[in-house]
Formats: C-alpha cells, sequence, structure tokens
C-alpha cells in the first residue's frame, strides 16, 4: 500500500488529482460526481471530489461508525477547497450483477433514482450486519431530507455496489443529491431551491465530469453569475 501524497487544503480537484498522479497513482473510475484514482500497488483508491454533499455524508458515516461488512472500509476524508475532498478508501471491484441486485433486493430500501430490483431474489448471506445496515442507511436518508431541499434520497441499486479483493459485496455509493435538479434550479433562477448551497458550491459543482467544456456549461456558469450578481 503506497502512501497518500500530501494534498494541501487549499488544492483543488484538478491539484488533487495532480498530486495522486505525480505520486504513481492512476484514474480507474468516472463517476457523476467524482473521479476514482488507484494506488501504485492497486490496494487503495482515492475518490476526488470538487463538490457532493451526498457522497460525504455516506463516507463520514463509514468512517464514524462501527464497522460493517457490506460497507468499504474508509482510511481518510481529505478537505479540499471550499468543500471539495478526497476519500481515501480500500480498492474495490465491479460486483456480479446478479449478486449485487440480490443484495439491494435483500436491503429492501425503495430506490429513488429509478432503479426497481426484481422482488424476491435469494439472498443466502443476510445477516445482523445487513439488518444494521437498514437502519444506518435510513437515518441517513433522513438526514439528508432534513438539510437538503434538493435531497433525491435512495441510490441503492446493482451499479452502486462494488467488491473487495475477496469477492465480498461493498455498497459504495446509496444516497445523492439532485444534480439535475441544481441545474433545473439555476436555469429558473430558483434561488429559493439553491438555498442550501452558497454561491461557490455551485461554481464548484460545475466542474464535476458531466460539465465538459462548451457552450452549454458556459451558459450555466454565466446563468449563475446572473442570480448571485
Amino acid at each position: 500500500m503506497s502512501p497518500t501524497p500530501a494534498i494541501p487544503k487549499s488544492a483543488s480537484a484538478d491539484q488533487a488529482r495532480d498530486l495522486l498522479e505525480a505520486a504513481g497513482w492512476r484514474q480507474v473510475g468516472l463517476g457523476d460526481w467524482s473521479w476514482v484514482l488507484a494506488d501504485p500497488t492497486g490496494a487503495q483508491a482515492a475518490r476526488v471530489t470538487p463538490f457532493d454533499p451526498a457522497y460525504h455524508l455516506h463516507a463520514q458515516a463509514c468512517l464514524d461508525g462501527p464497522p460493517n461488512r457490506w460497507l468499504p472500509r474508509i482510511d481518510a476524508i481529505l478537505p479540499l477547497r471550499r468543500d471539495g475532498y478526497v476519500v481515501v478508501m480500500e480498492r474495490l471491484w465491479p460486483a456480479n450483477e446478479a449478486q449485487a441486485a440480490a443484495f439491494c433486493s435483500a436491503l429492501g430500501i425503495v430506490n429513488d433514482s429509478g432503479y426497481a430490483p426484481p422482488p424476491d431474489l435469494p439472498f443466502a448471506e443476510a445477516d445482523d450486519d445487513l439488518a444494521a445496515l437498514r437502519g444506518r442507511l435510513t437515518d441517513l436518508i433522513l438526514e439528508g431530507a432534513r438539510r437538503f431541499k434538493l435531497w433525491g434520497g435512495s441510490d441503492i441499486r446493482p451499479g452502486n455496489v462494488m467488491a473487495d479483493g475477496q469477492g465480498r459485496l461493498k455498497l459504495v455509493d446509496p444516497v445523492f443529491v439532485r444534480g439535475l435538479g441544481i441545474v433545473e434550479a439555476v436555469r429558473d433562477g430558483r434561488l429559493d431551491l439553491l438555498s442550501d448551497f452558497s454561491r461557490e458550491q455551485l461554481e464548484d459543482f460545475m466542474t464535476i465530469p458531466p460539465f465538459s467544456p462548451g457552450e452549454e456549461t458556459q451558459g450555466l456558469r454565466r446563468r449563475l453569475a446572473e442570480l448571485y450578481a
């Protein structure tokens, strides 16, 4: 396992990625909100984001709470500029889709992002940790709903289940803030819906991976500037 390079709290997400890559880490994943890099040994991963309040809630809960066999090991949450951060964690790989679907079905928490698990999938590994996880996730979903007007809720689906080096399933990204809702609120001038976030947070939001360079992204940034002029 390679040491994580020193990343200043003032660093942007791009600067953090540059520092990791200079230390031999390589990008192995790209999500809607983040970039994932693996260390040279393949034992650890770093999830880098300029802004993702939902995943921060989940990662902090993993770090603070008791170990649970269905959750990944989080080693550290490193703060970046404003509300960006790097989550250093165990390296994970894609899970068997059928096993992941059965796990989601057994967990029994309704998905709010559009996924509907097949009913009554057999899952032989249900245990006390699964029951404990169900309770922790319920609390996490309620906490997010209290904090954010544009809270999405549960995003428990096979695509957010991965596996460790021994093939053990890990739930990696179970909750979400409605990113499309943020975009629509900026376009529509709905400052009432955006009041949970600062202008700086929204500017950082517009640097996550889906915002590719181009007129559409620039237009959205101009609209944000107009709202806060």
